[in-house]
């Protein structure tokens, strides 16, 4: 199956689903998501399928998990205030240093600056001058704008706590199908820590 039929048919079985109010995040501080997204890499002519796990602090840290279909992993990204640090399993590279725009290059082909992931989660504006934002009839975010990157962010879909992200580049697109939601991050050990595997060649973020 192409991977635009993929995506079709994901995007439609998000839709024909029950319709609910959408779900106002402003009561929740510590969350989990889980969903899925298609990334259309415009630079290199490809797309592809991954998986994204959230887990996020408000104010305090996100984590974010990326495995491939077959939930092999493929990226592991901890934000904390300006300090980013990120695994790339597959080249076994480490990077660490403040956070930047081209962090989130390797993982998601955009450049996206990791402190603004908490802003796409809990449907909030992005807090910088660059950037502008509007709402929709309902009172809720649907789109913002960055007049530097040239980055936009659509919020959709909305059913409960369901919703699609579209973040679009002149380099790539980004469209994530949020699925799950949980109201308090993930019970594992070490979730808002991240250390080099063994082995791991450590970079600083330029």
């Amino acid at each position: 199956m192409k991977l635009s039929n993929i995506f079709i048919f994901m995007m439609l079985s998000f839709l024909v689903g029950c319709a609910s109010t959408p779900l106002k995040l402003q009561k929740f501080n510590d969350r989990n998501w889980q969903g899925r997204a298609l990334v259309r890499d415009r630079a290199q002519g490809a797309s592809y399928i991954i998986n994204v796990n959230f887990n996020a602090k408000r104010g305090k840290a996100v984590r974010m998990d990326v495995t491939d279909t077959l939930n092999t992993p493929v990226a592991s990204l901890l934000n904390q205030g300006g300090d980013v640090k990120y695994v790339i399993y597959r080249s076994k590279k480490f990077f660490y240093g403040a956070a930047q725009p081209n962090v989130m290059k390797p993982i998601l082909s955009i450049p996206f600056d990791p402190r603004w992931i908490e802003s796409i989660l809990f449907d909030e504006p992005i807090a910088e001058k660059s950037w502008s934002c509007t709402k929709d009839k309902a009172g809720l975010l649907s789109e913002c704008k960055d007049s530097v990157t040239g980055l936009t962010v659509r919020w959709m879909g909305r059913s409960g706590s369901r919703k699609t992200v579209e973040i679009t580049h002149a380099m790539a697109e980004v469209q994530i199908n949020f699925k799950e939601f949980r109201s308090k991050v993930e019970n594992r050990n070490n979730l808002f820590e991240l250390e080099a595997p063994q082995g791991y060649q450590k970079l600083r973020v330029r």
